[in-house]
């Protein structure tokens, strides 16, 4: 059993709810796939889930609701409906002002779980300033590897990193205007880096979109930059 099926299991005792009937047949913290995997995603993107989530139970079980945020710091809220022998789990994550819509593999005990897309094989590994302040350089690093090498997104891991790929970087703010946005090529050693000067004027949530491409796969992380205003330690 995983981190995130313990988490589950707790919170769920922790808010005085129980496995009853309604999941004699499927249980939540086995079948509900981002339990597992400690993943949600998009049509485009993937994200982690923290270990601090709520779960809630409505209609006696028949509706489970788990919220919380992304590691990458993006709100979420999931629902988990049980309809006989069938979960449908639906949900959404609000990034750049909008609320965008999560994909699941939906389970059937009596069928076969929806196979998955194939997954890219390009694993972004980003370091970065989630906070920052006007008139600010910040300095983004990039790496990019071999997802199935590099399995703990390890920025220091340095083995298995993709050379020649396909950069894009653009950060968005919370109006939806680009106000960065470069292309260019990872290097021999599969590192890219570009800096942002911080507007002064502007202050907001920007959403940091990085894509990264090569003749046979291709991948793409959001990330969250807050703009928290003036350097308090500037006099």
């Amino acid at each position: 059993m995983n981190f995130f099926s313990i988490c589950g299991i707790f919170l769920l005792f922790a808010v005085g709810l129980g496995i009853n009937s309604t999941y004699a047949q499927i249980d939540p913290n086995s079948d509900i796939e981002f339990f597992q995997t400690g993943e949600i995603q998009t049509v485009e993107n993937q994200f982690l889930i923290s270990n601090e989530f709520e779960i809630r139970e409505f209609f006696n079980g028949n509706i489970l609701r788990v919220s919380g945020q992304t590691i990458e710091g993006f709100p979420y809220i999931i629902y988990s409906k049980v309809n006989d022998d069938k979960l449908d789990v639906f949900g959404k994550i609000f990034i750049s002002g909008k609320f965008v819509k999560l994909v699941f593999n939906e389970i059937n005990n009596n069928q076969e779980s929806v196979p998955e897309q194939k997954q890219d094989n390009l694993s972004i590994i980003v370091k970065y300033s989630q906070r920052v302040y006007s008139n600010q350089d910040i300095l983004i690093q990039i790496k990019t590897f071999d997802s199935e090498i590099n399995t703990k997104n390890d920025f220091t891991q340095n083995y298995g990193l993709i050379p020649n790929t396909n950069i894009q970087v653009d950060i968005i703010d919370d109006e939806g205007i680009t106000i960065f946005s470069e292309k260019g090529k990872s290097n021999e050693n599969g590192s890219y880096e570009t800096q942002f000067r911080v507007p002064v004027d502007k202050i907001s949530t920007y959403t940091m979109k990085i894509e990264s491409s090569n003749d046979s796969s291709k991948s793409s992380k959001i990330l969250q930059i807050i703009h928290a205003g003036a350097d308090p330690t500037d006099k």
